[in-house]
């Protein structure tokens, strides 16, 4: 009777333990993939606005390249791509980061994709210079072009895939494991004339 006794006690602390490791086993992924989506979510917005703070100190520098009064020549696109650069390369983890070398700024980040692969942020810096003011011949003509002494700009565009923490073939879309990014900032820059 005794030997029975311990059976039962043993079984009535078993059914508690199986029950828990059970109940464990059920919510532990769940448990992850709430931790692991904070952890992406955290990642992503320091990425993101890392990237919007590079655009907006690669237009700092392009407004302040020709901003003494001896200054008569347009900024560097190579010293704006060179300041975006240093600015996102220690904040952008597993993410390659190179100057856009076309003409024309990628429209999309599946162009960038499309020309250094996955995971990478190109910086892309363009002078605009406006249309050139012409006087018209005679009243009837149209008017002078819009913003035609305006004073040229510059733009610079960060465009491309950020890393992720979540693995490809597990994320939104066909990019699993990437966050787009498209980030853009525009600014006047000031020329004066001897």
């Amino acid at each position: 009777m005794e030997g029975d006794a311990r059976r039962a006690t043993r079984a009535a602390f078993r059914r508690p333990r199986a029950q828990a490791t059970i109940e464990f086993a059920f919510s532990a992924p769940l448990l992850l993939l709430c931790l692991f989506a904070t952890i992406d979510a955290a990642a992503w917005a320091l990425q993101n606005s890392a990237a919007v703070a590079a655009a907006e100190e690669g237009a700092r520098i392009a407004a302040s390249a020709a901003g003494t009064p001896v200054g008569q020549h347009a900024p560097s696109a190579a010293q704006v791509t060179r300041g975006v650069t240093a600015q996102l390369e220690p904040a952008l983890f597993a993410t390659s980061v190179r100057p856009w070398g076309s003409p024309r700024c990628p429209r999309k980040p599946d162009e960038v994709e499309a020309a250094f692969g996955p995971r990478v942020v190109a910086v892309c810096v363009r002078e605009n210079d406006p249309p050139p003011c012409t006087t018209p011949a005679t009243a009837q003509s149209p008017a002078l072009p819009l913003l035609c002494d305006d004073s040229p700009t510059v733009s610079v565009r960060v465009v491309g895939f950020m890393a992720s923490l979540v693995p490809p073939g597990f994320g939104l879309g066909r990019h699993g494991g990437e966050i787009a990014v498209d980030v853009s900032a525009t600014t006047h820059t000031l020329r004066f004339v001897r």
